[in-house]
């Protein structure tokens, strides 16, 4: 039996670690799963996402971002990868009250609670012995269960820690380690963010007698938003195996409910076609819930398809108590700058299908109703 089971420890070490093109130097680390990309739409920009998880992926990519989060959030997602693999996430982020002394809300320290789980597995695999012939069937899994905590520190930097309880069992054969992932996220300025996480600091994940460093990397990003259309998004990967890596990601919005993307990755294509880097995908938004696809092709090894649901529980209140705001502000602002002007204009129009004009800039003029 001991037999059988170091075969088919073999066997499913190889196609879920080997099956990783490139992840983190094949076959020198576990749990490599965890370099694989969570939810549909980070996927398509390249997985260049740690300058932007401020949201539900916070947990995973950035636990720094969790200060920025406003909403509870619950995400899911399904990919169907290499062969019979597949790999499921769910995630949530839970903001925590503002101390009732702040007065100024936007000013206010802030911090959120997360949490995910990711679960990468192989379906059934046929057992075999020495002989090659077949004496049944098995199946196993590499999971990660993670709990994550961020808070701001100023008006423009947040901190966060994630901690991983990490599984894996193939067969009847078991094992866990224990990480930490650090992160951080400096606002530049409304459309420029900087970040930097600490990934997979940790334990060996350990088979038998054999031990494996988890995929230990540090991630250097950044975000920048031009308008309101067009997102821009890099990041820097070194691992500590020596490998490094690019992300580089782009999302263009033709209007607010469609989201088109696509991204390249260079940590896919060792060994294969410059086209395994690409990403694509496309996501739609409404009221603030997305529903978002990708497709990454992986060369010779085949195609991934994900899918996945992001929901954002009181976005659509939390928008309403915005144009409150925004329609105090039209009755006694002055707006000069056009960009701003534009943007709250298209969000009144969201809720108020006549919207009085706002405040003009110095030097503009506008007829009262009674004089046109």
């Amino acid at each position: 039996m001991m037999k059988n089971v170091r075969e088919g420890f073999f066997i499913a070490f190889m196609t879920l670690t080997m099956g990783l093109p490139a992840h983190a130097g094949v076959g020198t680390e576990g749990a490599s799963f965890l370099n694989i990309p969570v939810g549909a739409g980070p996927a398509a920009l390249g997985g260049a996402y740690t300058a932007l998880a401020d949201d539900v992926y916070a947990p995973t990519f950035n636990p720094g971002g969790l200060g920025a989060v406003q909403s509870n959030q619950f995400s899911a997602q399904h990919l169907s990868y290499l062969d019979s693999n597949h790999y499921e996430y769910f995630s949530f982020v839970h903001p925590m009250d503002r101390s009732p002394s702040c007065s100024a809300q936007s000013f206010c320290p802030s911090g959120s609670l997360g949490g995910s789980i990711q679960y990468f597995g192989s379906g059934d695999m046929t057992a075999t012995n020495t002989s090659g012939q077949a004496t049944g069937s098995f199946s196993s899994h590499f999971a990660a269960y993670n709990l994550s905590y961020g808070h701001t520190v100023g008006q423009k930097l947040s901190l966060g820690i994630t901690g991983k309880l990490i599984n894996a069992k193939i067969d009847d054969v078991s094992a866990n380690a224990y990480a930490v992932d650090l992160g951080s996220m400096y606002k530049v300025r409304e459309n420029l963010t900087l970040a930097a996480t600490l990934t997979n600091l940790g334990t060996k994940l350990t088979f038998l007698s054999e031990g494996d460093s988890l995929p230990l990397s540090a991630h250097f990003g950044a975000a920048y938003r031009p308008n309101n259309s067009l997102q821009l998004t890099a990041e820097g990967i070194y691992r500590k195996t020596g490998l490094a890596s690019g992300h580089a990601g782009v999302e263009w919005r033709p209007m607010p409910m469609i989201a088109l993307r696509g991204g390249y990755r260079t940590d896919t294509t060792k060994g294969l076609s410059p086209m395994a880097g690409l990403t694509t995908g496309i996501g739609l938004e409404v009221w603030g819930q997305e529903l978002s696809y990708a497709w990454l092709p992986l060369g010779e090894l085949g195609n991934t398809q994900y899918l996945s649901l992001l929901v954002r529980f009181g976005e659509a209140d939390r928008q309403r108590r915005n144009l409150i705001y925004l329609r105090h502000d039209r009755k006694g602002e002055v707006v000069d700058n056009t960009t701003e002007m534009i943007e709250r204009q298209q969000l009144m129009e969201l809720f108020d299908h006549d919207p009085e004009p706002y405040a003009q800039a110095p030097g503009s003029q506008t007829q009262p109703d009674s004089q046109k």
